[in-house]
């Protein structure tokens, strides 16, 4: 094993470690909040599958997929706000003398987030179906949805990386929990594009995030669009792109001057 790869799963080791001492945050918060709001959404609007024109036979179907993207929303930020507290506590000076390369540090941390980001999709999508989602992709299709949400995971992430190490304050990464608000709500989370207002739809055929959604809905429902897949590997790729790139080399700065 190379020194980078193995300095990157010693961070990963550390980083799992913590998680381990604050399973609550880490783990259990997003995954019960994604279970709440799928049980409230399902027992709030399920009459709303008899809607005429309605895509699926129940509710379910339809925001199950989305529950598990919202698991790994809810979730976002929890290594990003770890790599400040390391900042802050000088864990950072003691790597500069090791020396232990920025790109290890990172590559760690992001790959706890992904694992952690499949482990709390795969609960949320055990919901679901157990809530009564179709699954006619099978396990194919379901474990499509946890790529899927993984990489969300990961690209989503890459937002609080860079806000945190642009402004080097917790409050601001805090401060952008919320964000995914929007991105759920002007999407097809809660009903098809054929059954919402004129404006409403507009702002939905191009949000970003909704051909993920229907890539992952597309997945755990086989109904074959793989033009979802294929424009929903391009925008994950590309959000990881525009934020990765200008954290490493803040981050690569940071590690080399203090």
């Amino acid at each position: 094993m190379t020194k980078p790869i193995h300095d990157s799963w010693l961070i990963f080791r550390r980083t799992a470690r913590e998680a381990g001492g604050n399973v609550g945050l880490a783990f259990v918060a997003p995954i019960l909040l994604s279970v709440f709001l799928l049980v409230l959404f399902r027992t709030v609007y399920g009459r709303i599958a008899d809607v005429p024109g309605w895509p699926t036979d129940d509710f379910a179907d339809w925001i199950g997929a989305g529950g598990v993207f919202l698991s790994v929303f809810v979730g976002a930020g929890y290594t990003a706000g770890g790599l400040l507290r390391d900042i802050d506590t000088g864990y950072l000076e003691r790597l500069r003398l090791l020396p232990v390369h920025p790109l290890a540090v990172l590559a760690g941390k992001v790959g706890f987030e992904a694992v952690r980001g499949a482990v709390i999709a795969t609960a949320a999508a055990g919901a679901a179906v157990a809530l009564g989602a179709d699954t006619t992709g099978g396990i194919g299709g379901l474990a499509l949805l946890i790529a899927l949400a993984t990489g969300l995971a990961v690209a989503w992430n890459g937002i609080f990386y860079l806000t945190a190490l642009t402004t080097r304050t917790h409050a601001a990464v805090l401060g952008l929990q919320p964000l995914f608000m929007p991105v759920i709500m002007f999407s097809t989370f809660w009903v098809p594009t054929a059954l919402m207002p004129g404006w409403y739809r507009t702002v939905a055929t191009w949000n970003p995030f909704d051909p993920v959604l229907s890539a992952g809905r597309s997945a755990v429902l086989d109904t074959g669009h793989h033009r979802d897949l294929a424009v929903a590997v391009a925008v994950l790729a590309a959000l990881t792109a525009v934020t990765y790139g200008p954290a490493v080399r803040r981050y690569t700065r940071l590690a080399e001057t203090g």
